[in-house]
């Protein structure tokens, strides 16, 4: 390491060439530098290697979340042939790293790429032992990606639904087979999950304002704190240096689609500065066709059984055809002004602070494109006989009226009537002179792709963060943030909602009134602060100890039978951690570390977690992770309530443990290949259930509530594997397979459980047992040209519009594939025309069960940049 004193040659680097023969050599001998004898008999470093070393200095991703100080400077590694493995370096070097430049001439390999998110501090992947994966600024580019789930398509065990340029609702993000409130969201190391709920909004946030995103795969407790059972995803925003450079992009495409995009910054190792503006409007209004594998069939008006109950609506144990339907979304719109500001100010070598401001207003339709067909078999405990007939459950009855096994779940079209039927009995049209199969879809009616009666989401997001990092030593800093993360939320609700059918009476077609939202108005705020020491308190080791402090607080209004009550809770954390990062030699590395979580809610909780990477030699890298889990019940699953909602303030914390093994291949620089095995279970697993009202005189004529439960155990494996071939600079191919086994387990499944039917021991409905990704890319010159392919081997099907507690079904989303084109061309030095077609092949598919998603769409636009 060398120390340039004062930080005055980091803005003169005319001085360093200036210095004296003798140091100049000695620099040059312990960065690795060539050096040139001139006429003179004097020497001076190869150019190459000085551009080199100067890129070192320049700003990158890390200035934000690193800890190494900023006059740590790693040797540049020598080129190197292919086949050849470049040398390990000393366990005590701490590496800054460079902005990637286009068609890089990479000279190190795969496990040479630097994060910080694993450890807090940039380090090389080699040297640490989680499994960990980077989604750059030139990949954003080859995937076409415009918001963060749009990227995250890279990463293998994410799964999620295709953003459509803008957010998706209806949830089914996965990192390792858990949900958005199971892994953890963050910019620049902070959090950014729904203090009411847990849950994020991935597919909601642009990446314009981003450097690289990185995710830390498996239980990130240790470090992140609760919620990160499948891992984290952190969004590195971007810092500029570099003369002041102005970018303007608009895009136009499909179905209403248009973008436009404004950035300005620069800086220097002094000051630095980053301001984007990002608008979004995206229709959705797409054609799509969707398949039922079977049509539900119901008893018609004189079926009565011995005991004479009607069974007018029920239920019939057949089942008909499967039935094709085409139609138009008409649930996707979405609307969005993003303002992100990032200020870096370092008064002197040991001070950083920096500011950023992050804003978001936006308009929704609350599902996001929603699911236009959905199963109606529903299980619950009933203390009546027949629990079907008490309105308790809903399944099949065979002549007598008697209830019958869900053996094969019964579909239904989501049409306007079949949103608010429960009890399917009805057979006309709403002036009685159309005759219609008994309680099936009248297809007249639109299908409507909800069964919330269309409602519309305005959010504004606030992000406000202070980080200090002051450097002590060159082997000692302490960093420090103060973050605010605010959420406010207004539901509007159209009424009336228009049917066509005589579910309510005979006559003109009607319309019914529709129930308020049970959570019309919620503003939750979440406060972190957060001071960590980093010492490397001898050669190789580093000690990590920390205070995070974080309150979760939300003010809710509620409705329940046209009365309004309101709710402010808050939960407060503090934790503290300890954190060793040890490198015993170049071949083997540990971590172990304890965090200590004590909350208002649910006590203390003691997460350990321990991690071992082994490289017998520089081809092969072998690495275990172990961690306790565990994930902290949100404010509304503990006291929220309204029309549709039980509040459950007996919650108590998931917790369970995760471990994975992995290794890695590097046989030559540009060729990597990872395989992963991961297993992780969570007990207690928090789950929403419906059950039948348990005061419907004091709730309305609403039959069925929504509770939050502790359900028994998820389960998570699986396998991921990588390869990554760069066979030259300007080339890149990707192969990317996740093989997953995600379900619920410690039960057996039975028509008693709300959860029935098809909950324990099968395949979580949002979840493809298989899924791959293959690319290939050419980039040079500002030219760029990408193929994308994409494989889902199939989902089990969802039996709820809403696939609350992930039920599921018998049935399965066939397998789909499609190919997306991604090119850019600089039409002149400072423009840049861009284009996207994707699904090239308009396959026809369902991204989960009763979901369509669009055939062929595209973009076309351009950009502009001035300065820089």
């Amino acid at each position: 390491m060398i120390h340039f004193e004062g930080q005055k040659h980091r803005r003169r680097p005319w001085l360093f060439a200036a210095a004296s023969v003798g140091p100049c050599l000695w620099a040059a001998q312990v960065l690795a530098i060539p050096v040139v004898p001139t006429a003179a008999g004097q020497t001076v470093a190869a150019p190459g290697r000085v551009q080199q070393l100067l890129g070192l200095w320049k700003g990158s991703a890390s200035d934000l979340t690193g800890d190494s100080p900023p006059w740590a400077i790693a040797p540049p590694a020598p080129q190197m042939h292919l086949g050849q493995a470049p040398p390990q370096p000393s366990a005590d070097t701490q590496i800054s790293q460079a902005p990637a430049t286009e068609a890089e001439d990479f000279s190190g390999d795969i496990l040479d790429e630097v994060s910080v998110t694993a450890t807090r501090r940039p380090t090389r992947e080699r040297d640490t032992t989680a499994t960990t994966y980077t989604v750059t600024k030139e990949d954003f580019r080859r995937l076409g990606a415009l918001t963060v789930t749009d990227a995250l398509v890279q990463v293998p065990g994410f799964q999620s639904l295709p953003a459509l340029g803008g957010v998706r609702n209806s949830g089914n993000s996965y990192l390792r087979g858990f949900d958005d409130q199971r892994f953890q969201l963050l910019r620049d190391g902070i959090s950014l999950q729904r203090s009411s709920n847990n849950r994020v909004d991935i597919s909601r946030i642009s990446l314009e304002d981003i450097e690289r995103v990185e995710v830390v795969t498996g239980g990130a407790t240790l470090r992140y704190g609760a919620g990160a059972a499948g891992g984290v995803i952190n969004l590195i925003s971007e810092t500029p240096k570099g003369p002041p450079k102005l970018t303007l992009k608009y895009e136009a495409g499909s179905y209403g689609f248009s973008r436009y995009v404004g950035k300005y910054g620069g800086g220097d190792d002094t000051f630095s500065y980053n301001l984007v503006y990002t608008g979004l409007v995206a229709f959705n209004n797409f054609p799509y066709s969707l398949t039922i594998p079977n049509t539900a069939q119901f008893y018609d008006r004189d079926a009565v059984a011995p005991n004479g109950q009607s069974l007018f609506g029920y239920l019939k144990p057949e089942l008909g055809p499967a039935v094709t339907l085409s139609g138009i979304n008409d649930t996707g719109y979405n609307a969005s002004d993003s303002y992100s500001g990032k200020l870096v100010f370092r008064p002197d070598p040991a001070n950083r602070l920096t500011l950023r401001l992050n804003q978001q207003n936006s308009k929704n339709e609350a599902f996001g494109p929603g699911r236009s067909a959905f199963g109606l078999c529903r299980g619950g405990t009933s203390v009546q006989p027949n629990g079907t007939t008490s309105g308790r459950r809903f399944l099949p009855l065979d002549a007598n009226g008697n209830e019958l096994p869900c053996d094969t779940q019964a579909f239904i079209f989501n049409t306007p009537t079949a949103a608010f039927s429960g009890r399917y009995n009805f057979d006309a049209n709403a002036a009685g002179t159309v005759a219609i199969p008994t309680g099936q879809s009248y297809l007249i009616e639109p299908l409507t792709g909800t069964t919330n009666f269309f409602q519309r989401f305005l959010q504004a997001q606030t992000e406000a963060t202070v980080f200090w990092d002051y450097e002590i030593t060159p082997t000692t800093s302490l960093n420090s943030y103060l973050s605010l993360v605010r959420i406010l939320t207004i539901t509007e609700q159209p009424s009336p909602f228009f049917y066509d059918t005589n579910a309510r009476g005979t006559g003109t077609p009607g319309a019914i009134t529709v129930p308020t939202p049970a959570q019309p108005f919620i503003d939750n705020l979440r406060y972190e602060a957060q001071t960590a020491l980093n010492s490397q308190i001898s050669p190789g080791q580093n000690l990590s100890f920390g205070i995070n402090f974080l309150e979760d607080r939300s003010y809710q209004q509620q409705q329940s039978k046209g009365v309004q009550t309101f709710f402010d809770r808050a939960i407060a954390r503090l934790s503290l951690f300890l954190i060793d990062d040890i490198s015993f030699s170049n071949e083997l590395k540990a971590n172990l570390g304890l965090r200590l979580t004590n909350s208002s809610q649910f006590g203390s909780v003691l997460t350990p977690a321990a991690g071992v990477r082994y490289s017998p030699n520089n081809v092969l890298s072998l690495r275990a992770n172990y961690s306790y889990i565990f994930n902290a019940p949100a404010l509304s699953n503990l006291f929220a309530s309204g029309s549709n909602l039980l509040s459950n303030p007996g919650l108590r914390p998931e917790s369970g443990v995760t471990y994975d093994v992995g290794f890695d291949l590097t046989p030559a620089r540009n060729l990597g290949l990872r395989f992963t095995y991961f297993n992780s279970y969570l007990d207690g697993a928090i789950g929403g259930v419906t059950l039948a009202n348990p005061n419907p005189a004091t709730a309305g004529a609403i039959p069925l509530v929504i509770q939050a439960q502790n359900l028994d155990t998820r389960q998570a494996a699986g396998i991921e594997a990588v390869a990554d071939w760069r066979p030259t600079d300007q080339l890149r191919l990707q192969a990317i397979w996740t093989n997953s086994d995600v379900r619920a387990a410690g039960n057996i499944d039975n028509p008693s459980q709300s959860t029935f039917p098809f909950y324990y021991q099968f395949q979580d409905p949002g979840i493809p047992f298989n899924s791959v990704l293959v690319s290939a890319s050419y980039l040079h010159q500002g030219w760029l040209v990408s193929l994308v392919g994409r494989y889902d081997g199939g989902k089990r099907r969802a039996t709820t519009a809403s696939g609350v507690a992930s039920r599921g079904s018998n049935e399965y989303v066939p397998a789909w594939a499609t190919l997306d084109l991604n090119v850019e061309i600089p039409l002149a030095p400072l423009f840049t025309l861009t284009g996207s077609v994707f699904n090239l092949t308009d396959t026809q598919y369902e991204s989960l069960s009763g979901i369509p998603a669009p055939g062929t769409t595209f973009r076309i636009g351009g950009r502009l940049e001035l300065g820089g």
